[in-house]
């Protein structure tokens, strides 16, 4: 099909040349018909050719009557499919010919079999019918008041004529002979011919190279001998309009041919998303460069967003480095899970923070009630609170990117009860909502310096720091992007977004959020402090006087003096080990939860106070690697390694000496600033948990401020509790 904007799901009318046919079945490679005549077949999606034909016209045209259909005059279109309506309402009783197409209403007396009437008798009602239509348009009548019709009325006789012609010859012999002088449909063209030819075009699917029409012309005609078939019936003029017609639709281009390709073989229905907490999520190559501060240029950086499929709401976004790793990804789950806030007071525009749980879900300020009219009154000051509402995500939509069915990726889903929805490879029609919103993404790319253009055809000559530009870094870039969705993206009605019953109206993300959420009801959202810890890796390791050793280096804190000699066990079955998160981009610090209390305690490397230099995982085994290089095994032991890797770590990230290692450096740098955000984040949540605890208050920091909370007697606050039932009134 051409027209993806026209789609053909289960009940689409598709006009053929014996009349309608009505989808009764979707397959693989295309859909199941039954026609007017009572014939059931499979046609493929090539023998398609989506087109609306009016206000109620069908979703397609069969490869039958095109091109020669879509080449008639509007007005000659029209006036045969109202003879063929005619002419199958007489003899079944229905507009359409069939029963599954039904209109209201019908079967009308006395037309088709259930009234018992002969044809001649409800030809001679018909003529009675739209004798009194056509007398009621002011169109055909005003045709007659010119002399262009003798008169309004249409006789028996006329409509039993057209029972003939269309008995005869389907729809092409309803057509006004004078208006398809010259003119042939293709089916006048051998069938083998056009089945192989069907077949040829089919395979450029963009996966291999086109050549000219002459070419597949003799390519189409070999088959055609190696069939045994060689006095095939092929005008020469309607035969190359034939393959002229296929040549074009396949594309001009690989990308165009790979585009129309995917079209095909793209699901005809909707994804049934009808929760907010569906999710949707994807990667790709930013189309804005940032500076590298290490390097001074310019580089090319990833954005993962995260998004929900049934409100469009982004939940979250987030910039990474090139080659982005399943943690990474990860941590868009953990903020699709958290609650932000972002203020906007006069010019000043705050960052988003963790607003902990949310007093109320009805986050764009606009009430939209289920089953009524809804009335959007929006703001149209940026001044106040932007929220970014949390959601506990039941599934997830991804295509098939390792990072997306990676192990450590594939287990926190797993812990969270996160359904994965895989997309086929090479397929971005089955993810298209993601696809779409990094069309999205589009308008806040070009917000900013650096733009370099959606493709090579858009860049200009000079980019970034050679444009005299000053570029962002990456977490300006990102900042740059979660404020373009709470001032901009959220607040913008989408079209895709409507309410049933109400089709006119066009609502924002938040507006359906809204809607959803008093439909639903219940939102259930994770809201520990400690939830960042639950998307870090486990690593099992055996605390001893000096603490734990990782990779060579050696953690210790006072939190471990319970757990230096624990009896195998305590923690697991086979062994003394216990868990501790580690986070892969700063690795200079673990992270153990304390089984009495469920606490995360901070483990910091015991040299960490002796580099001032970001130390990710990447950084430490490079460290160990030059280390054995000069040495050997040998070289590493627990008397000198400390001051081994301080020296190395020092020279790694003050000199680097290839660019591939400054590269690296540079991602290093970007994932250890990200982790500093996000533990900074888990501190400052547990400081307004002390405040609120010591002066006695159920209170919750937003971006507002502190807000009350009403409880009955106790005044702490449980993290785990669900949250509330919000169908009520908001506060």
């Amino acid at each position: 099909m051409s027209d993806p904007a026209v789609p053909l799901t289960l009940g689409s009318r598709i006009l053929s040349a014996d009349g309608y046919a009505v989808v009764t079945d979707l397959e693989r490679h295309g859909v199941r018909l039954r026609f007017s005549t009572g014939e059931d077949r499979s046609v493929t999606f090539t023998q398609l050719q989506a087109r609306s034909i009016g206000d109620d016209g069908p979703q397609a045209v069969h490869v039958s009557l095109f091109p020669w259909w879509l080449q008639l005059e509007d007005s000659v279109r029209r006036e045969a499919l109202f003879k063929q309506e005619c002419v199958l309402e007489a003899r079944t009783g229905f507009r359409f010919g069939l029963r599954e197409l039904a209109q209201p209403g019908e079967p009308f007396y006395p037309f088709g079999h259930d009234f018992g009437l002969s044809l001649a008798a409800r030809y001679r009602e018909m003529s009675k019918v739209v004798s009194f239509e056509r007398f009621t348009d002011r169109a055909v009548m005003r045709r007659v008041y010119d002399g262009e019709l003798q008169d309004h009325r249409i006789a028996p006789r006329t409509l039993q004529r057209w029972d003939n012609l269309w008995a005869s010859g389907g729809l092409r012999r309803l057509v006004d002979g004078r208006a398809i002088k010259g003119r042939q449909a293709f089916d006048v063209i051998d069938a083998d011919f056009r089945r192989l030819a069907l077949e040829k075009f089919a395979q450029y699917d963009g996966s291999k190279s086109r050549p000219n029409l002459q070419e597949i012309e003799r390519q189409i005609r070999v088959a055609l001998k190696n069939e045994g078939i060689t006095d095939p019936h092929l005008p020469d003029r309607i035969t190359q309009e034939f393959l002229s017609y296929h040549w074009r639709a396949t594309g001009s281009s690989v990308r165009a041919q790979r585009s129309k390709s995917l079209r095909r073989v793209a699901g005809h229905q909707s994804y049934p998303a009808q929760h907010p907490s569906e999710l949707a999520t994807d990667l790709t190559i930013a189309n804005n460069f940032v500076l590298d501060p290490l390097r001074e240029r310019a580089i090319n950086v990833e954005v993962g967003v995260i998004h929900s499929i049934a409100t469009r709401v982004i939940h979250g976004i987030r910039v990474f480095p090139r080659g982005a790793r399943g943690i990474d990804v990860g941590l868009l789950i953990y903020d699709a899970m958290r609650q932000f806030a972002m203020v906007v007071d006069g010019t000043t525009i705050d960052d988003f923070r963790w607003c902990g749980i949310p007093e109320s879900l009805d986050l764009g300020g606009n009430p939209v009630h289920i089953g009524r009219r809804p009335t959007v009154k929006r703001d149209l000051t940026i001044q106040g609170v932007h929220y970014l509402p949390g959601v506990a995500p039941t599934s997830l939509r991804s295509d098939h990117g390792s990072i997306f069915v990676g192990e450590h990726f594939r287990a926190l889903l797993n812990h969270f009860g996160i359904e994965l929805r895989l997309s086929r490879g090479k397929k971005p029609t089955d993810n298209p909502h993601s696809e779409r919103k990094m069309e999205d993404l589009e308008r806040a790319y070009q917000q900013v310096p650096g733009y370099k253009g959606r493709s090579i055809h858009q860049r200009g000559r000079f980019i970034g720091i050679e444009a005299d530009e000053p570029l962002l870094t990456a977490d300006e870039l990102e900042r740059h992007f979660r404020r373009w969705v709470a001032l901009d993206y959220h607040r913008m009605p989408h079209d895709g977004l409507t309410l049933p019953g109400a089709p006119g109206i066009r609502l924002t993300p938040l507006e359906m959020h809204d809607a959803l959420a008093d439909a639903t009801g219940r939102i259930l959202v994770p809201q520990h402090p400690d939830l960042l810890y639950q998307f870090l890796p486990i690593i099992w390791l055996s605390p001893g006087h000096a603490g734990v050793e990782h990779k060579n280096l050696t953690y210790d804190a006072a939190v471990l003096e319970d757990f230096r000699s624990v009896r195998p066990g305590t923690f697991r079955a086979q062994d003394s080990a216990i868990p501790f998160h580690i986070d892969p981009r700063d690795v200079t610090r673990l992270w153990f939860r304390h089984p009495d209390t469920d606490r995360i305690h901070e483990v910091p490397w015991k040299a960490r106070h002796l580099i001032h230099a970001p130390l990710g995982d990447v950084v430490r085994d490079r460290a160990l690697e030059r280390i054995k290089e000069r040495g050997g095994n040998r070289s590493i032991n627990k008397t000198r390694v400390m001051r081994q890797i301080i020296d190395e770590i020092g020279e790694l990230t003050a000199a680097p000496t290839t660019d591939e290692w400054r590269s690296k450096l540079a991602a290093a740098q970007m994932r250890w600033e990200q982790s500093q955000r996000d533990h900074a984040e888990v501190a400052d949540a547990h400081r307004q948990l002390e405040e609120q605890a010591a002066a006695g208050l159920p209170r919750i920091r937003g971006a507002e401020g502190n807000t009350t909370v009403d409880r009955a007697q106790d005044s702490s606050f449980d993290f785990d509790a669900p949250l509330p039932d919000y169908d009520g009134e908001a506060i």
